[in-house]
């Protein structure tokens, strides 16, 4: 229950892309795991590592980040799961004091903010965010102070959710609070005055909206809207995914709060974050790049025998030299598979769209790989 119920162990890089002073450190430690399930801890964290590296935009942010393990030992294995909540009543002791139930509802789970910063600070004192992984399967998350989330399944995508509050200062998009089908009668409509975070507002009118250079002049505005708001709006999407527009239900709430696409991972896991958070997190995680070059592989797909097809890709800071090529993977000796052309779409002041042509020459599927790489910032 407290820091007598375990020990800091010590502190391991897991990535490295320069000096803490000139990246973005996240710390990463755990609760609940005892002394002999600390290589299950590791494997647990560059898990997590492994996902984060592979979501967009954070894969193409990645040479921006450090991520530091803090090893962490607890007498007893799990968290706190209060039988008030509907939990099993356990109650192991752990260092942190990892627990389900917070605000009575089960699938917060908090853990003691205080010590886990002072133990980031002992440690990586240049931290930017701070995560506690929580041995339990019970599914559970929050971000505040620290991020925290649990080994339920698709923990993973708790995790890379709640650091979207931690780190970059994101509302729940989701609109509820105890769940949909709860009963609840109190999150029927937002009437408070303007969020502060970036991708929830009252705001539905297209020249003033937060997000406004995002949205199109043919989406309509409100673009969806709850016809009875005692309930969670169960109508579907519209229009395409990926449009930017305002979509009534967020912020806990069934009407009155609006979102900036239908869906994100804000408002349900394993989705793409909307443009707006993709904006956001670029914003925060550029000025730690290095300034030599980066590369990484932006998209994959197939084409078949003869087929064009167009990726886009968005949201690119307008002040990066990029470079583009692409390549089939599909080996294949004797005669060029594949022809490539890129076009460019100065989508706002500060951001570009890139559009990419890729026919197929030969008359067999081949799949292809779009690469990248930014030669640095134009000053």
């Amino acid at each position: 229950m407290t820091t007598s119920d375990g020990s800091v162990i010590g502190t391991t890089t897991i990535v490295d892309h320069g000096p803490r002073s000139l990246r973005w450190n996240l710390v990463i430690m755990g609760d609940g795991y005892q002394q002999n399930q600390l290589g299950q801890y590791a494997n647990d964290v560059q898990n997590f590592v492994n996902t984060l590296q592979s979501i967009d935009p954070f894969n193409i942010m990645w040479n921006a980040i450090n991520i530091y393990r803090i090893d962490v030992v607890s007498t007893d294995s799990g968290a706190d799961d209060p039988t008030t909540c509907g939990g099993t009543g356990s109650s192991p002791r752990t260092y942190f004091d990892a627990s389900f139930c917070n605000g009575g509802i089960r699938r917060a789970l908090v853990v003691n903010d205080t010590t886990a910063i002072t133990v980031a600070n002992n440690q990586v004192p240049e931290h930017d965010m701070i995560m506690v992984i929580v041995n339990s399967t019970v599914y559970g998350g929050t971000g505040g102070s620290v991020a925290v989330f649990s080994l339920a399944p698709n923990a993973n995508e708790i995790g890379i959710h709640e650091m979207g509050h931690t780190a970059f200062g994101f509302a729940d998009e989701y609109e509820y609070y105890a769940g949909c089908g709860s009963g609840e009668t109190t999150q029927n409509r937002y009437t408070g005055p303007e969020p502060s975070q970036p991708n929830v507002t009252i705001n539905t009118n297209r020249n003033s909206n937060k997000w406004r250079d995002l949205i199109l002049a043919s989406t309509p505005m409100p673009t969806t809207s709850n016809a009875n708001c005692s309930q969670c709006d169960p109508q579907a999407s519209p229009v395409p995914r990926g449009t930017v527009g305002v979509f009534e239900g967020a912020y806990y709430n069934h009407c009155g709060a609006y979102r900036p696409e239908f869906t994100c991972r804000m408002r349900a896991l394993s989705n793409p974050f909307c443009a707006v958070c993709r904006r956001v997190i670029i914003q925060l995680l550029n000025p730690y790049l290095p300034t030599r070059t980066w590369t990484g592989v932006q998209f994959t797909g197939s084409l078949s025998a003869g087929q064009s097809n167009r990726w886009f890709t968005f949201n690119w800071p307008a002040n990066w030299h990029v470079i583009w090529t692409v390549i089939p993977t599909t080996p294949r000796a004797g005669a060029p598979q594949i022809r490539w052309q890129v076009q460019v779409e100065r989508a706002s002041v500060q951001y570009i769209t890139y559009w990419i042509t890729i026919t197929n020459l030969t008359t067999s599927p081949v799949n292809i790989e779009a690469r990248y790489a930014v030669l640095g910032e134009l000053q």
